[in-house]
């Protein structure tokens, strides 16, 4: 099990759909939210720890990409 935490990106359109859903349900990798700044305006961020194994991590976070949600590591 491994442990990484990420920024998420958010643009407008795809402040709705329901990602950690998702990432739990389709990619069994448990997101922890550890910060946040939406504004139904202009879109927002998100800081997640998340976990679970490296290859399933991996799938979930090129998906989370293909929603045009862009992703940064933050370094721990």
């Amino acid at each position: 099990m491994t442990t990484r935490q990420i920024r998420l990106d958010f643009p407008i359109d795809r402040l709705y759909e329901p990602i950690f859903t998702r990432l739990v349900k389709e990619f069994d990798v448990a997101p922890n939210l550890l910060s946040a700044d939406i504004d139904s305006q202009k879109g927002g961020w998100l800081i997640l720890e998340i976990q679970g194994d490296d290859g399933k991590m991996d799938l979930a976070l090129d998906w989370v990409r293909s929603r045009g949600i862009s992703i940064e590591a933050i370094q721990s």
